[in-house]
């Protein structure tokens, strides 16, 4: 599982993380370098200016299809279909 984690991916914590960190069990957020420590990864959270140093243990991958954090703001229909009222 070490070799799923690499950098651009998504990610959230797992079971272990969540009780580990609770402050963090809701988060989601893409792995963004390594670290000096050879069983961590440092992930920026959505809506963190800056990464955090974790276990690898403490976090999972997301499913692309799981991931409703990124598309939540984009309508689901095209601009141009949307009726404009006056």
């Amino acid at each position: 599982m070490k070799s799923d984690l690499s950098v651009g991916v998504r990610v959230r914590l797992s079971a272990l993380g969540a009780s580990r960190c609770a402050r963090l069990a809701n988060k989601t957020g893409t792995i963004v370098g390594g670290s000096v420590y050879a069983n961590s990864v440092s992930v920026l959270f959505d809506g963190n200016r800056s990464r955090t140093t974790i276990h690898r243990e403490y976090v999972e991958v997301m499913l692309p299809g799981l991931d409703t954090t990124r598309d939540s703001t984009t309508p689901t229909r095209p601009a141009s279909t949307i009726a404009m009222r006056k």
